[in-house]
């Protein structure tokens, strides 16, 4: 096997860029919200493919990503958004239990920066960073996965059956540490899709 890796509003100052006015904003947004809501949010993988790319099986997916209000002032105010897209590979068989071949996990960071005011989505396999100018703009582009390499198209045998399975797991964490004594008292927030899976003829 292979393994890859609740209401009114508070005013907040307006002076950017401290950890002062961070754990201001928090406060702003712990004191409007003791207990979020995170009913509304929407997670949901809507289409998954891979496609063959000099020898190495690639994968392009969709999400139908929405999170309430409520997150959106959380990650504004400090808080970090992860989203993991986990992936199954395995050798469908008739009679006993299908063969797992690969398990991967491509992991996503986004946060706001107060400083420059730009959210920064972080590639946490590559280290790659981008930042976006709205929110809408980052989670938009944390919802789609594209031509991200699988496994070595020689390690599927010919004439077998595979089914692939994505699934995608958000969490919005109470860090930085730095700020953690602001929220000692409410809990990390996660939501989790369905599996999207389909089979490939080798």
């Amino acid at each position: 096997m292979l393994v890859m890796s609740n209401s009114r509003r508070v005013p907040c100052p307006q002076r950017q860029g401290s950890l002062g006015f961070r754990a201001a904003c928090l406060l702003c947004f712990l004191a409007t919200f003791a207990a979020p809501a995170f009913a509304d949010t929407r997670l949901e993988v809507t289409t998954a493919s891979v496609t063959l790319d000099e020898g190495v099986f690639e994968l392009d997916a969709r999400l139908d990503l929405a999170i309430p209000e409520a997150g959106r002032r959380a990650i504004e105010a400090g808080l970090t958004l992860e989203l993991d897209y986990h992936i199954e590979i395995a050798r469908v068989r008739r009679y006993v239990p299908d063969a797992e071949v690969a398990s991967l996990q491509q992991s996503y960071e986004l946060s706001y920066h107060a400083l420059s005011q730009r959210y920064l989505l972080r590639n946490l396999n590559t280290g790659e960073q981008q930042d976006f100018g709205t929110l809408q703009a980052s989670l938009d582009r944390l919802a789609e996965v594209r031509g991200l390499p699988l496994l070595d198209s020689s390690l599927l045998e010919p004439g077998s059956t595979y089914e692939f399975r994505v699934r995608a797991e958000l969490n919005l964490r109470t860090a930085p540490d730095s700020l953690g004594w602001l929220l000692f008292w409410t809990e990390d927030w996660s939501a989790t899709s369905e599996w999207y899976a389909w089979t490939l003829r080798r």
